[in-house]
């Protein structure tokens, strides 16, 4: 009788395995099929390009408003479109600044590199952009990781930026901090598992398409005909090849910049997640650490990581002062 009951068990164990692996074969050429459609649908949609002298080519959007002061806005890490997640914070900031949305090299539109994705490299090609349309004074706007490639840029290029704006920004001892989720060698590991069981066998692609409503209630200014192409880019190209390099080098960017802070002459603002200092007892104090030494402070404003997205006009009070 035992017997029986365990063959009948590892029957239907083997059934529903079965059934899991053609639904993950499914939904894999689903998404093999709609990643080549996608990929034509997003061809140079937005944007314009500068060549890295590499040959890789930098997507950046420029929002003229007429302004003379002039913010680059810098995306986190993972990001899928900043075009698109920074659409409405730039419109709201057209009567500061004017605005360049910079997507680095494996985010967006612009192209994926073999090059190391180390702080420098980010900062020696974000220069390159910048000298190419011809500024040498703007503020950089930079959300969670670009807080250390912004860090590391001041101090490359001291004499150009005016400002760092650090949307929950990262910094470099964040690494000390005493908890497993927050270590860049094991975010890394988890979104490497992540690509492959979620992203290359086309599930993320669903959970996305699902949710994917609620993703353009936080960003209301995008126009109807741009959905498509950024519900393309966010199901596309999520954890591609260049952003698993750069999370697989984001602990030794950490360590590179572990002991700089700002130089004097820039200004300094970091807008905190009030989620992330409750969830995070370390987070206040870290960045409060960083501008006690040179020209900056802290705030802290109501919502989640993409402060952005979820409270923006707690962002934009901040920011204004």
């Amino acid at each position: 009788m035992n017997k029986t009951k365990v063959f009948k068990g590892l029957r239907i164990f083997c059934i529903l395995l079965l059934i899991l692996a053609v639904l993950v074969g499914v939904t894999s050429v689903r998404n093999v099929i709609l990643s080549a459609r996608d990929e034509k649908l997003v061809e140079d949609a937005y944007g314009e390009y500068y060549t890295t002298p590499e040959g890789e080519r930098i997507n950046y959007t420029f929002y003229d408003n007429g302004v003379e002061d002039l913010a680059v806005i810098l995306p986190g890490y993972g990001c899928s479109s900043a075009h698109f997640e920074f659409d409405t914070l730039a419109k709201r900031l057209s009567d500061r600044y004017d605005i360049l949305i910079v997507e680095p090299l494996g985010v967006g539109l612009s192209d994926g590199t073999t090059r190391e994705r180390s702080a420098e490299n980010y900062c020696v090609e974000l220069h390159g952009l910048m000298a190419s349309l011809g500024y040498d004074r703007y503020t950089l706007i930079g959300h969670s990781i670009a807080g250390i490639y912004a860090l590391k840029y001041c101090n490359m290029y001291e004499n150009e930026v005016e400002a760092f704006i650090g949307i929950d920004a990262s910094v470099p001892r964040q690494i000390d901090i005493d908890n497993t989720f927050t270590q860049p060698d094991v975010q890394y590991k988890i979104n490497r598992a992540l690509k492959y069981t979620l992203v290359d066998t086309g599930i993320y692609r669903i959970l996305t398409e699902v949710s994917f409503d609620s993703v353009l209630e936080q960003i209301p200014t995008i126009r109807d005909d741009d959905k498509d192409t950024m519900l393309a880019l966010y199901t596309t190209d999520q954890m591609n090849d260049t952003q698993l390099r750069e999370g697989k080098k984001m602990a030794d960017n950490m360590r590179d910049c572990y002991d700089m802070t700002f130089p004097k002459s820039v200004k300094v603002l970091y807008i905190l997640s009030k989620d992330n200092c409750d969830q995070i007892p370390e987070w206040e104090q870290l960045h409060s650490d960083i501008v006690e030494k040179c020209n900056g402070e802290v705030k802290i404003v109501d919502g989640g990581h993409y402060l952005h997205l979820t409270n923006l006009d707690g962002l934009l009070k901040a920011i204004e002062g």
